[in-house]
């Protein structure tokens, strides 16, 4: 009947509810100091137990030196998690290289990525330049966007991860590069290989590790804590003293 059916869908409800609380307190008795500390550093707001799966997670395989592909929507915190990576690794105390691969034009990108030699090309620095990945020796390069790498730059970027060397443009001699590499999407980098946008052999190369981080509408009790963050912030920032979120407000965030 209707009523059994509801009935069924309260307690079922009632068994998710305390499933995902006891979730959460392993989760906060699991990592503790260390959670704390690196979520605060990188500025990530964490309270449900699925971002801190997320984040144990990225806590676990910063100590590897594999490759790790940070996949999920923009804005869920991609960026953040890489920070946490890096500087939990063998690498802390080496340079952390963040490379935007759709804010740079695909006419610079190759010499941004390995840098160039000197004369390389017409109104070139004199002295030559050094890339970002040779800058990025010994610590952690960050590809965020991964997806829009254009196809010849992917090409080279596979070779190089391959052979921990590159030619600059204009270069004839090979430069030793030694980088662990973290990359992100917001794209199904899946679809993208079988449209032939991205080269299978690269994305297999970059998914050593997947880790996906769920939207905000899949942890909706973060809601309420990033709303109080923010409002928080702005407050201190305003120097006006601090604000509440009424409880009509607290109910349209947590309904939308």
């Amino acid at each position: 009947s209707l009523m059994d059916l509801e009935r069924f869908d309260y307690v079922r409800q009632q068994l998710e509810d305390s499933r995902r609380s006891a979730e959460e307190a392993e989760a906060v008795a699991h990592g503790g100091d260390i959670f704390s500390q690196v979520t605060q550093e990188v500025g990530m707001v964490v309270r449900s137990a699925a971002i801190r799966r997320v984040v144990d997670r990225a806590i676990k395989v910063s100590q590897t030196d594999s490759s790790v592909l940070l996949q999920g929507e923009s804005g869920v915190g991609k960026s953040m998690l890489a920070a946490i990576v890096h500087r939990l690794s063998p690498r802390k105390n080496g340079p952390f290289v963040s490379i935007n691969c759709g804010a740079i034009p695909e006419q610079l990108m190759e010499s941004e990525l390995f840098g160039y030699e000197r004369g390389a090309f017409s109104g070139a620095n004199p002295k030559g330049k050094t890339g970002l990945l040779e800058a990025a020796h010994g610590g952690t390069v960050f590809f965020d966007e991964i997806g829009e790498l254009p196809l010849p730059m992917q090409v080279k970027l596979l070779e190089a991860l391959d052979k921990h060397a590159f030619l600059r443009v204009g270069g004839t001699k090979p430069v030793s590069v030694d980088v662990r590499i973290v990359a992100a999407t917001n794209r199904d980098l899946e679809a993208a290989v079988a449209a032939g946008t991205f080269r299978e052999d690269l994305y297999y190369r970059l998914n050593v590790i997947p880790i996906h981080l769920p939207p905000l509408r899949e942890r909706g009790q973060d809601v309420l804590l990033l709303a109080r963050h923010f409002l928080g912030r702005f407050c201190r920032k305003k120097e006006r003293p601090p604000l509440e979120l009424s409880p009509v407000v607290q109910r349209v965030l947590l309904a939308y």
